[in-house]
């Protein structure tokens, strides 16, 4: 199912409600701004690809790094002998969302999904009941996403968060292309399991995308809220606003892509292949609640033409 949604000016998105509520469109003036395959969402089999994934609770890949070679997916809880598996990026896209409200003015629309998760994603997947809704609101010129996580458990819950917007550029060259970061250090990823590897960098704050470069990389020390995509030859910015909840700030793109994801994550990245250390629920590697806590998390997309 994909929800359209469309302002009085013309603005608009799509949500691919059954693909983990991705937003798989946004025009503004009559310019689509996300990239997604034409074959996405129907074809789906993962939680990214195109558009606008939400990332819940697992941000990057799981692996369990008690085994040589580490097998990707499985993990274990401390206390517990049971393996579950983590799919890249979380389980939304193994849920279903369901939409609960619907606000509809001349120059605005916002929309609120709950998820639902489904008993075999619990016993498999992820074993701790955390209740998610998401609200979308679309104006003239953005879209501003509201997550609210909730532990309706006793025990805590690891609660990883974020968003991967896949933003068209004008050319694959990446000529005229720059992304904009409000951070000081580059942190070093290992390129077989994409966890960290303890190495890092100290990162500039203006990143010239270069042809044939494979990015794959992840900031940190964050010093502002605004992340930037700027395409000279289409004359246009795309801004990627988030508040203090996220800590990380990634920059995707393969080499001869049509796109460049600017991501706001929380901590968390590849945190599941630690949940079977004790005392990982007061760890700083992956953020938690507590039982029957609640946190909200916004980011917002913006353009300028």
């Amino acid at each position: 199912m994909i929800d359209r949604y469309q302002l009085a000016d013309g603005a608009s998105c799509s949500i691919a409600v059954g693909w983990g509520c991705n937003v798989i469109s946004w025009s503004v003036k009559g310019e689509e701004l996300m990239f997604c395959p034409p074959e996405l969402p129907q074809q789906a089999t993962k939680a990214s690809g195109g558009g606008s994934p939400l990332l819940f609770p697992a941000i990057g890949r799981t692996w369990d790094l008690n085994v040589e070679p580490a097998v990707f997916g499985e993990y274990k809880i401390y206390g517990s002998d049971k393996t579950y598996y983590m799919p890249s990026h979380g389980i939304l896209f193994l849920s279903a969302f369901s939409r609960i409200a619907l606000e509809e003015q001349p120059d605005r629309i916002s929309a609120t999904y709950q998820l639902e998760v489904p008993d075999e994603v619990r016993e498999q997947n992820y074993p701790f009941d955390v209740a998610y809704t998401q609200r979308f609101t679309l104006t003239a010129d953005g879209i501003e996403f509201e997550t609210t996580i909730t532990n309706r458990g006793e025990k805590a819950a690891p609660v990883a968060f974020g968003h991967h917007p896949y933003f068209r550029i004008s050319n694959p060259r990446r000529d005229g292309v720059e992304v904009h970061l409000p951070v000081t250090e580059w942190l070093k990823t290992n390129p077989a399991t994409v966890l960290f590897n303890g190495e890092s960098e100290s990162a500039g704050q203006v990143l010239k995308l270069k042809p044939e470069v494979y990015y794959d990389h992840v900031f940190a020390g964050t010093v502002g809220n605004r992340m930037s995509l700027i395409d000279q030859i289409a004359g246009r910015r795309v801004h990627v606003d988030f508040d203090d909840n996220f800590e990380h700030l990634t920059v995707f793109s393969p080499d001869g892509s049509d796109f460049v994801c600017i991501e706001p994550w929380t901590r968390g990245l590849g945190a599941f292949c630690y949940l079977d250390e004790p005392g990982w629920e007061n760890s700083d590697s992956v953020p938690v609640l507590r039982g029957g806590q609640t946190k909200t998390l916004k980011v917002r997309f913006g353009v300028e033409q």
